[in-house]
């Protein structure tokens, strides 16, 4: 029989428990559920749905293309970064990839939210299923006054130390220093934000850059208290500045990727980088690629100041 397009691939459903909430993926078929059940396994919600405690969460059906997108990879790059098409309303995010098209939902919930492929082994691709996780992320982040910054997260004595920059600042030479030092590496590419109880929190998140890719998973607490954000860039010699909350919350706007260009919640950006800002310290680092860990943070605490270091 010939797959009819839009229909689910089959009847299989796999919740996640994410950081920001609970979403489950349904109209999976049997291949496509283990394999993301393998991928995400320490995100598996095995908890009865229908228990009264449950938060019951958000629905995203798996469907199948009638054919492949076939859009030219320019018109899916940014900055030379493979970037899928977007356009945030108030109820969700549509989403057009290389080989997929989705539907993120966003409260109030109206409709279940999408993610079309033309071949089943796509959607379990870190190219589709992780594009949609960390627009999910973003977006609902946002609703509970976090963000995903672009950022590399080392946790050193219990605390998460966020080092923020763009592209070719240094994040992933940061990571594998901070690595081989003995600092448990959260992600050397996105981390996700939270107001805790006191404070700020960095949570562990099913999607990690090229490094965190090549570490076996680290037994640990799923979320950190964060000690500072700290602005990389690249310097002549090690170095690190005070910044004004204004001077970081413009900076920390272009390190929120999949909200920072949506106008729709941009007002709502800036108030949750602001309140941020107000309550992390943040500092701007400069140093050099030979520079030594333990140096780079004992520069980075002496400018947080008392308290972070233990």
């Amino acid at each position: 029989m010939t797959p009819v397009a839009g229909l689910p691939w089959g009847s299989f459903d796999l919740p996640l428990r994410l950081p920001v909430g609970r979403i489950v993926i349904t109209g999976l078929s049997a291949g496509q559920h283990d394999a993301l059940r393998h991928s995400y396994s320490a995100y598996v919600d095995t908890i009865d749905s229908d228990s009264p405690v449950v938060d019951n969460g958000v629905e995203c059906r798996a469907y199948r293309l009638g054919e492949a997108i076939g859009l030219p990879a320019e018109a899916l790059t940014r900055d030379g970064q493979y970037a899928p098409l977007t356009i945030a309303g108030p109820d969700g995010v549509d989403l057009t990839g290389l080989n997929f098209l989705a539907r993120v939902p966003l409260e109030p919930f109206r409709e279940p939210g999408r993610l079309g492929v033309a071949e089943p082994w796509d959607l379990a691709e870190p190219v589709v299923i992780e594009n949609f996780l960390r627009v999910f992320t973003a977006h609902h982040a946002l609703r509970r006054g976090g963000v995903v910054l672009h950022s590399a997260g080392l946790v050193v004595e219990g605390r998460a130390y966020l080092f923020a920059g763009r592209s070719g600042a240094g994040k992933t030479t940061l990571t594998r220093k901070g690595h081989q030092a003995g600092a448990v590496v959260l992600s050397d590419d996105l981390n996700l934000v939270l107001a805790g109880d006191v404070g700020y929190d960095a949570h562990a998140v099913p999607f990690t850059g090229e490094f965190g890719r090549t570490l076996a998973q680290v037994a640990g607490p799923a979320a950190y208290p964060v000690a500072g954000v700290i602005l990389l860039e690249r310097g002549e010699v090690l170095g690190v500045e005070p910044v004004s909350d204004s001077a970081a919350v413009a900076r920390l706007l272009v390190a929120c990727p999949f909200v920072n260009m949506e106008s729709a919640v941009s007002a709502a950006l800036f108030d949750v980088l602001s309140a941020l800002a107000a309550r992390v310290p943040v500092v701007a680092l400069r140093c050099r690629r030979e520079d030594d860990f333990d140096a780079i943070m004992t520069a980075v605490t002496d400018a947080l100041g008392p308290g972070v270091a233990g």
